[in-house]
């Protein structure tokens, strides 16, 4: 309780130095005023990437798809989307944070918040992940079913009184219950796999936590990153600390494991026994989530963006348009210089989410979030965006919405002429098709947006 109440004193503290001189209409920072535009603008456009690249075909050209082989050294396009949506969920922590602050929510309430929606992203996680091996409805009925059951089950209910609210109440418990029901009749083929708590079953049938999923990793660096900025404030000193730990923790576990050491020190004798336990109890934790990887070098990523947000925050001390243009550019480079430095440890690839990989994943998302503030939060230029935007304020149902429309179309049977192009030779074709496909969805949550269906964990 002391530490938690500690960083709060340290955050309200930081706001009764000395006031800073006024500033121009142009110098003020969009935080004093409202919403931050290019953080909306960065989460659909990481949306609308990952529509792209998950959509196009194998005419494509080969930077835009996945590196191969997956354990190459390098990366592509289509490698920097999912840590770019680790990235913007560090950027907006920082910002939750200072309106749960706002609201006098206690570090208990945030704490609640903050696992019940790691658990909605786990959830997701497996459910994207493993719903493929239904046996029951098969594939892709039962994904398809499962996704739209988590739209409703997951949707916003409008606090005001009347129909609009008794509709959205009923079907979020449709939602709910077909949600219950798709997870309770879920069966696919024995296999053998580790249940938490009980150990391992050769004929398990139900979803497993083999992979968690996209989201689900989401859900892990999520959840590292938001306890320990809790913890640690937004002082940003000890967040970039904390980003360093985190991919130590990374680089130490392929490097043989964390007390690899102990035995070598005997000023760490007394204390041996105690570390090998928690060695050993971390290891068999170890067997449903990595340590390395979705709570290191990943949660490293997103802390990353969470050091950004912690300038976006009201009573920040980066406050104006130039202060923050500058320590976006600095940040952007030292994120660089850091993947250069690390890159002798293990390469750059996605799939081992390797240091230099994360690390320069993390200064391209922070360079693009800092042409996005430049252009719309600075210059004001926003009109273009009209693609992206809705899709940002409302990205939980466009993450879903693609799946839904890849499968519902072929179940209808329209699939062979609406997505034609993905089966096309000529690569111009292909990748029209798919940012075609990408600005339709976007468009297309934005809209259900403005009808009310908008989700939120």
């Amino acid at each position: 309780m002391t530490t938690l109440k500690g960083s709060d004193d340290a955050i309200d503290n930081s706001r009764t130095g000395s006031p800073s001189p006024p500033t121009s209409d142009v110098e003020r920072a969009p935080a004093a005023a409202g919403r931050v535009a290019s953080v909306d603008a960065l989460r659909g456009l990481t949306i609308f990437l990952m529509v792209f690249v998950n959509d196009l075909g194998q005419a494509a050209p080969k930077w835009l798809h996945h590196i191969q082989p997956p354990d190459a050294d390098g990366m592509t396009l289509a490698d920097v989307v999912f840590p770019m949506f680790l990235f913007i969920v560090g950027v907006s922590i920082p910002l939750a944070f200072d309106r749960a602050r706002a609201e006098r929510r206690s570090p208990f309430a945030r704490l609640f918040h903050i696992i019940t929606r790691t658990l909605g992203l786990l959830l997701m996680g497996v459910i994207s992940n493993d719903g493929a091996a239904d046996r029951r409805l098969g594939a892709p009925l039962w994904e398809l079913l499962a996704y739209i059951a988590i739209i409703l089950a997951w949707c916003v209910v409008p606090k005001e009184h009347g129909f609009k609210r008794k509709c959205f109440l009923f079907l979020k418990a449709i939602g709910a219950a077909g949600l219950i029901a798709l997870l309770a009749i879920f069966k696919s083929d024995p296999r053998p796999t580790d249940v938490f708590l009980y150990g391992r079953i050769d004929d398990w049938t139900r979803l497993q936590t083999s992979w968690w999923g996209i989201l689900g990793l989401i859900g892990w660096a999520y959840l590292t990153v938001s306890i320990l900025t809790l913890i640690l404030g937004r002082r940003r000193e000890r967040l970039v600390g904390a980003m360093w730990l985190l991919m130590i923790i990374h680089i130490a576990l392929h490097q043989g494991g964390l007390l690899r050491k102990v035995e070598d020190k005997p000023w760490l004798a007394a204390a041996a026994p105690l570390l090998h336990a928690a060695e050993r109890t971390s290891g068999a934790v170890g067997k449903y989530v990595s340590f390395a990887d979705a709570t290191g070098s990943l949660a490293a990523i997103a802390m990353a963006g969470c050091v950004l947000g912690s300038i976006l925050v009201k009573g920040s001390d980066v406050s104006s348009h130039k202060d923050r243009i500058a320590w976006c550019l600095t940040f952007t480079i030292a994120l660089f210089v850091a993947g250069c430095l690390t890159d002798s440890f293990e390469g750059i690839n996605k799939i081992a989410a390797t240091p230099a990989w994360c690390f320069f994943s993390a200064s391209a998302s922070a360079l693009i979030f800092l042409f996005l503030y430049f252009l719309m939060d600075v210059a004001r230029l926003r009109g273009w965006a009209f693609v992206i935007r809705p899709a940002g304020a409302n990205p939980l149902v466009a993450y879903f919405l693609h799946p839904i429309l890849i499968w519902s179309v072929p179940l209808a049977g329209f699939g062979d002429r609406v997505f034609a192009y993905k089966h096309a030779i000529d690569p111009r074709l292909v990748v029209g098709g798919s940012l075609a496909t990408a600005m339709f969805t976007c468009l297309a949550a934005g809209a259900l947006g403005l009808l009310g269906l908008r989700t939120k964990l």
